[in-house]
């Protein structure tokens, strides 16, 4: 265990904190979170709670406002200034352009990407993470709906769906993922004939059509954990590749692309952390409050609750 990590350690213990990462945080951060894991396994410990009176999210901050808002009597912070990811800051995922496309349809519920600002997630009536996308949608008790997300993982959910969905017109796209190339894929494949393929939904859709799984990582993993299968090429964020390849040494993975790299969860480096958790740091720059109105609060409330009852979890 390297000084850093140690430090952090202790520091969690002397101010009371509680560390919830997402695992496209860097990879040498992971061992001293306390709860580590894909969007999912991220809120449903939200949901769960916990005893520390402080919560640092190693995540881009729409994660932090979100658990701002669910646990209320908890301070939520993020490391220095917080990142937020270029998809919920896109011009055209706005209040004002949604607002104006959803109120031609307001008998329609709304179902809203993870992915996107406050405000929006303020118009939905559901919200949905990557991998979740089409389960989400299949729950909603109605045949016509209306949904905001990324375009790629709209591409792909809508061929899991057996509902007509009325998509907004505007929707961003992931640079990080759509950066993957079909071509390394077939090159790939050429290479690990017998391997298994698993790309995010985000991907474009001529290399999820190619893929075995399109899915979210949280199901990536426990595939990988249960499959017979010794080699693996993922289309996935490096540092969930890096996890995989910590946690299931006897297995063989292939990232599929080194451009799978996100900047928005790569500045929350250790020293980053360590900095966050000091609360004895003047330094204003070290962490950020994360706080949400109580009418915010009670809206991201619900729909967190809607999310998970509709995975069978509450």
């Amino acid at each position: 265990m390297n000084e850093q990590i140690k430090k952090i350690l202790q520091l969690k213990k002397e101010n009371d904190i509680y560390v919830i990462a997402h695992h496209y945080a860097p990879a040498e951060t992971h061992e001293i979170a306390d709860v580590l894991g894909d969007s999912r396994d991220f809120f449903q410990s939200v949901l769960k709670g916990c005893e520390q009176k402080n919560v640092l999210v190693l995540a881009p901050t729409f994660f932090a406002e979100l658990t701002a808002a669910y646990l209320k009597d908890k301070n939520v912070y993020v490391p220095g200034r917080g990142s937020t990811c270029p998809v919920a800051m896109d011009s055209m995922l706005q209040f004002d352009h949604v607002k104006l496309w959803r109120d031609q349809y307001p008998e329609l519920p709304l179902v809203v990407y993870g992915t996107s600002p406050l405000s929006i997630k303020l118009l939905a009536d559901y919200i949905a993470f990557p991998g979740d996308v089409p389960e989400v949608i299949n729950s909603v008790d109605a045949e016509r709906l209306l949904y905001v997300g990324e375009y790629n993982c709209t591409t792909e959910a809508l061929r899991k769906v057996n509902k007509e969905v009325l998509v907004y017109p505007h929707q961003p796209t992931c640079n990080v993922y759509n950066s993957a190339s079909v071509n390394d894929l077939e090159d790939l494949r050429a290479e690990y004939p017998d391997a298994l393929v698993m790309v995010h939904p985000e991907c474009c859709e001529a290399i999820t059509a190619k893929a075995d799984y399109a899915i979210g990582t949280g199901r990536m993993r426990e595939i990988i954990r249960t499959s017979a299968c010794p080699t693996f090429i993922l289309g996935v964020e490096k540092n969930f590749y890096l996890r995989m390849c910590r946690e299931f040494p006897e297995k063989q993975f292939i990232h599929l692309s080194s451009y799978i790299s996100c900047s928005v969860f790569n500045v929350m480096r250790l020293d980053k952390v360590m900095e966050a958790c000091d609360f004895a740091n003047a330094n204003a720059g070290a962490r950020t409050q994360v706080k949400v109105d109580p009418a915010s609060s009670e809206k991201i409330t619900n729909l967190i609750t809607k999310m998970y009852q509709a995975f069978g979890v509450i």
